[in-house]
């Protein structure tokens, strides 16, 4: 399935619909994914990669720097990704124009894994980033609709091969880290 700019528009207008939780929680932390700077990373290096079709609807503004990686597997992305990657630099952060965000940072700190019987879950994101996310750090629960419509727009993301050929490979490098991750759905509720 094609991801095109009208599905890539109605995603994002499911997910601005919801909000992991009833209070913005960039309070809780600082917006420290927005601002961190620290020995290892500094927020210059920040660069949030878009979904392929993202980059239809994702320009170039005062805010944000649209940038394109030539080859794919410089970033660690699947064989199936021929072409280039997007990313997305934040120039103000943390004053982002929020209507065109990212969907990684639209579904944040969820992220979708798929087990080896071929089923969606979605997880925490517990990639190793140089900071804590609240969120996950104190277990604060997620609104439940966040949790619902986030489920369903990556049912919807992994009908494209290279969505779900990434997803696939970063569910592989986790289940080779033999680390436990916590199952946020379908199972919980």
């Amino acid at each position: 399935m094609e991801l095109t700019k009208e599905l890539i528009e109605e995603i994002y207008k499911l997910l601005d619909g919801v909000s992991p939780v009833d209070f913005d929680c960039g309070k809780l932390c600082g917006e420290i994914c927005c601002v961190y700077d620290g020995e290892d990373y500094a927020n210059d290096d920040l660069i949030i990669y878009l979904l392929p079709g993202e980059e239809k609807i994702v320009k170039s503004s005062d805010n944000f720097e649209l940038v394109y990686i030539e080859n794919a597997g410089e970033v660690k992305y699947p064989f199936s990704w021929k072409s280039g990657v997007y990313g997305l630099k934040c120039l103000n952060p943390p004053r982002c124009q929020r209507e065109i965000r990212p969907i990684q940072c639209r579904t944040f700190p969820l992220i979708p894994h798929i087990n080896k019987d071929d089923e969606l879950l979605l997880i925490f994101d517990e990639s190793e980033f140089p900071y804590e996310c609240s969120l996950i750090h104190d277990n604060i629960e997620l609104n439940y609709d966040f949790i619902q419509k986030t489920y369903g727009a990556w049912e919807i993301l992994t009908r494209n091969k290279l969505i779900y050929d990434l997803i696939s490979m970063d569910s592989r490098k986790r289940d080779n880290r033999k680390k436990d991750y916590e199952i946020i759905f379908p199972n919980v509720f």
